[in-house]
């Protein structure tokens, strides 16, 4: 639609528009863009051809799996049910991934041009007509994708049209080696896990009832098995190396160690000799074989968050002068309008400027006048496009200032910590902060806060808000150790160091005996601790300690003692599963 936009919108609109922009990114050989859902396709191969323009925006250092979780947390916010051409299309999607990639977005040129066309009276009254007429193509079915490459440099790639890729995800699921060069790249990335590679041809029918179970498992598998896909009838060195004489034929690996070969187009053999392949490259956990069903129940919750909305016109009062700042202008225009109309209507507003107005309001600010500041904060990190442009900060310079912040002696009063732990809670609503925040400088910060909330007897809910960053600490820390791929239950790979577990293991033994008041707080705290224990290194110091803290006889106690009101519902049974079953048969020696 460029020499249309250029030839006719001086007379129909009164102002020279030189194309109708359609953008996507381009990153480790894939075109990303937004359509029909976050869609993927091979560079400049969707049905509408080659893009007419090309700029580079520069090299992300993000590694290929930081990229797939943020593609993954976005997916709520451009579903293919929320694309509009004018208010929420692909240009926005491309704008906050840039600006996640390299810091920078798309010129505005291209992100502001369907609020200039809609700010002109012919511009409103085309706006059905072109909807109508665009909407099958902007959101048209997806073809075919390509699979993992090795990293190149991101790409804004705009065109004068919209195209159409396909559904299988570059980052996971099953890959594609096409050279034996790519052979060796993949299987080098499960020399830690085991993989499962299939050999298949163009000429080979039965191959393709395997197909969607092969997927299936791929995906079930979570990423602990690596799935291959080799056609050996186009990749020649590859079946002559590894001497493939048939098809189906396939050959798993553990740790790049041949386990097993097989043949032949069953897929009830492939899903078993794929579950045996799990079980040997994972050997399960004393702890998995407990009968716990209120705890995992309990435990599987997703993390702990808040986004409780604010009466924005009365904070902006309290917060006087800084209150007319520019960027706490755009930051109250964001949320209210993402309040008010939903997230796929509310852009993020400049983080820079934000960020560094937090900063010096840490420094200057009374703690009565920062308390409705963090307020803001807490509530713009509950948006997983914000909280993910953090996890990227530098240094976290901004979140170890609130750290350092709450845990002063003259700014961090009640008020302060409360919301400043709320907003470490709503860190966890993207998958990209929590790696950050289990390791120094982080850490330690949020250990010593969470330490001093939990034993502050004046306010319950510091208490339960505690509770609730460790839960979700102790959440993503069970994650890491679930999805790890040890050669043995003793080598097991968590998230937070040895050293930060037994800190928290003793901050939580010691909370659970003193909490005498909120249910909430102590429910929290017996989840947490059971997630810290469960599937712990064997023989190591977590299990260890819970012996010499005496946390199975404290639990014990709890239950006798703590009436229904205080445990809730079903916290007897819960305080019962782990003190009686994880914390003592559990931690017995073999």
């Amino acid at each position: 639609m460029a020499s249309l936009a250029r030839v006719y919108s001086q007379a129909l609109l009164g102002q020279q528009v030189d194309a109708v922009y359609h953008t996507s990114i381009v990153i480790d050989g894939v075109e990303i863009y937004y359509g029909a859902g976050i869609q993927r396709s091979y560079p400049g191969t969707t049905h509408h051809g080659a893009p007419e323009q090309v700029l580079d925006l520069g090299y992300t250092a993000l590694p290929a799996d930081v990229v797939a979780e943020y593609l993954e947390s976005m997916k709520e916010i451009y579903a293919p049910e929320s694309y509009d051409l004018f208010m929420h299309n692909c240009n926005n999607f491309t704008d906050d991934f840039a600006t996640f990639l390299v810091g920078k977005g798309i010129p505005k040129n291209i992100t502001s041009l369907p609020s200039d066309v809609l700010s002109t009276p012919f511009g409103q009254m085309l706006r059905p007509t072109i909807d109508a007429a665009m909407r099958p193509i902007t959101t048209a079915p997806s073809i075919s994708a390509p699979p993992a490459r090795p990293m190149d440099p991101p790409t804004m790639m705009p065109s004068s049209s919209t195209g159409v890729n396909g559904t299988s995800q570059p980052y996971a699921g099953v890959r594609v080696a096409h050279t034996l060069a790519d052979f060796d790249r993949i299987m080098s990335s499960a020399s830690d896990k085991g993989a499962v590679v299939f050999f298949t041809s163009a000429t080979c029918p039965p191959c393709r009832v395997v197909y969607p179970h092969f997927e299936q498992l791929a995906e079930e598998s979570s990423g602990k098995l690596v799935f291959i896909k080799v056609d050996v009838s186009k990749s020649y060195d590859i079946g002559s190396k590894y001497q493939v004489r048939a098809t189906p034929t396939f050959i798993s690996y553990i740790r790049g160690e041949k386990f097993e070969e097989w043949s032949g187009a069953h897929p009830g053999t492939l899903k078993a000799n794929v579950n045996m392949l799990m079980t040997a490259t994972y050997p399960p956990h004393p702890h998995e074989s407990l009968r716990l069903p209120v705890f995992i129940s309990s435990a599987s919750q997703p993390p702990v968050t808040y986004s409780r909305q604010l009466p924005m016109n009365k904070v902006l009062t309290k917060l006087g002068h800084v209150g007319t700042q520019p960027p706490v202008i755009a930051m109250k225009e964001f949320l209210t309008t993402k309040h008010s109309k939903g997230a796929i209507e509310a852009r993020v507003p400049d983080l820079h400027s934000w960020s560094a107005l937090l900063q010096s309001s840490f420094k200057d600010l009374p703690p009565e006048t920062l308390f409705p500041l963090v307020d803001i904060f807490r509530l713009s990190l509950a948006d997983p496009r914000v909280s993910a442009l953090y996890a990227e900060e530098q240094d976290h310079v901004t979140i170890k200032a609130l750290l350092e912040t709450a845990l002063s002696e003259e700014k961090g009063i009640y008020e302060v910590r409360l919301v400043t732990l709320h907003a470490l809670c709503n860190l966890f609503s993207t998958p990209l902060f929590p790696p950050h925040l289990v390791v120094a400088p982080l850490i330690s910060l949020v250990i010593a806060l969470v330490t001093s909330c939990l034993l502050d007897e004046t306010h319950p809910q510091l208490r339960v808000a505690a509770a609730a960053l460790i839960f979700n600490l102790a959440t993503y820390n069970q994650k890491i150790r679930s999805t790890s791929s040890p050669a043995s239950v003793s080598d097991r790979v968590d998230a937070l160091s040895d050293d930060d577990q037994i800190q928290l293991l003793a901050t939580v033994v010691e909370a659970v005996d003193r909490e005498k008041e909120s249910a909430e707080a102590l429910r929290g705290l017996i989840l947490s601790l059971g997630l810290i224990v469960y599937g712990a290194k064997v023989d190591g110091e977590v299990l260890e300690l819970v012996g010499v803290l005496e946390a199975a006889r404290i639990l014990g106690e709890k239950g006798k003692t703590a009436d229904k009101k205080v445990l809730g519902d079903d916290g007897a049974r819960l305080c019962k599963e782990v003190g009686e079953e994880l914390l003592t048969k559990g931690n017995r020696k073999p």
